[in-house]
Parts: C-alpha cells; sequence; structure tokens
C-alpha cells in the first residue's frame, strides 16, 4: 500500500534495521591466579591431595570401632585414612583403619615412642583447624602408602628389609 499524500514521515519515523549484538567474546580472568579450568586448581603441598569420598573413613570407623573411644583418637585417625588413601588416589578402605592404628601404635610390638607421639598428636588435634594435621605431617609419605604389616616391620626392626 503507498503512502497518503498527506502524512508527512520524518526521518526518525521510517522503518530502519535493528542492530544485534556482535559475537561474544571468550571469557579471560581479569585476576591474576582465577582458575579458568579444572587443570589451574592447585594441588599438593599446602593444598593437599583430595581423593575421592574422603568422608567414608568415617563410615569405616564407625562400622569398625577404634580401641579407645577418646574423640580425639577418631579426628586422628581419619585423618590418616584420608591422607593414605588420597596419596593412594582411591577412597578410604579398611586396610587405611589398619594403617592408621598401626600408626598410632595400636595392633602391634611397636616401640615406647609410638604411644608418646600418640598422645601428642591426640593433644595437638584439640587445638588445629583441621584435627590430625600434625599427624599426618609427621608420618613419612613413603611409610603411610605402605602396608600394615611392612609398618610393623619397620618399627620392630627399623628398616624396610
Amino acid at each position: 500500500m503507498g503512502q497518503e499524500p498527506k502524512v508527512v514521515v520524518t526521518e526518525a519515523e521510517r522503518p530502519r534495521a535493528e542492530p544485534h549484538p556482535g559475537p561474544a567474546r571468550p571469557w579471560k580472568p581479569d585476576k591474576p591466579g582465577v582458575p579458568t579450568g579444572p587443570d589451574d586448581v592447585p594441588r599438593g603441598g599446602s593444598f593437599g591431595h583430595t581423593g575421592p569420598d574422603q568422608g567414608f573413613a568415617y563410615v569405616i570407623i564407625d562400622r569398625l570401632g577404634l580401641p579407645d573411644d577418646d574423640p580425639r583418637l577418631r579426628e586422628v585417625v581419619a585423618a590418616l585414612m584420608m591422607a593414605r588413601a588420597a596419596a593412594l588416589g582411591r577412597a578410604p578402605v579398611p586396610e587405611d583403619l589398619e594403617v592408621a592404628l598401626v600408626l598410632c601404635g595400636f595392633g602391634g610390638d611397636g616401640p615406647a615412642e609410638l604411644e608418646e607421639r600418640r598422645r601428642r598428636w591426640l593433644e595437638a588435634a584439640s587445638h588445629e583447624p583441621r584435627p590430625g594435621e600434625t599427624a599426618v605431617a609427621e608420618v613419612d609419605p613413603a611409610l603411610l602408602v605402605s602396608s600394615p604389616e611392612q609398618i610393623r616391620y619397620v618399627f620392630q626392626h627399623g628398616s624396610r628389609g
């Protein structure tokens, strides 16, 4: 339909193309240290090594029990179990509980220093933001991932044999 001769159409009233936004720009962090993907998440050192389902250590402890009902022992043993499981790249298993108890001086003819070390770990656990941190820091990582029999042998004979 044509335009009526009596109607004056100004430039502002004429149809015009609508502007569309341009293509999205790739996102880049504007601050240093902002992780942009899974590979950027820090690991190791003070960040630790997270393993799958670390809370399962508490389930194992509750099912199998501890030789002492001290709640600090539960926290120290759970921390040792979680550290061992994470070092091995898996969730905690009952063998981790056995290793943690051997490291705490239970279930073996270990040296007398183990009992003193356990007392020190329990005392430290009361004041730590993450109970059991002292215990995990003091245990040799190579010993932590060893089998319970190897750890008992090291405590009795002083070497890995």
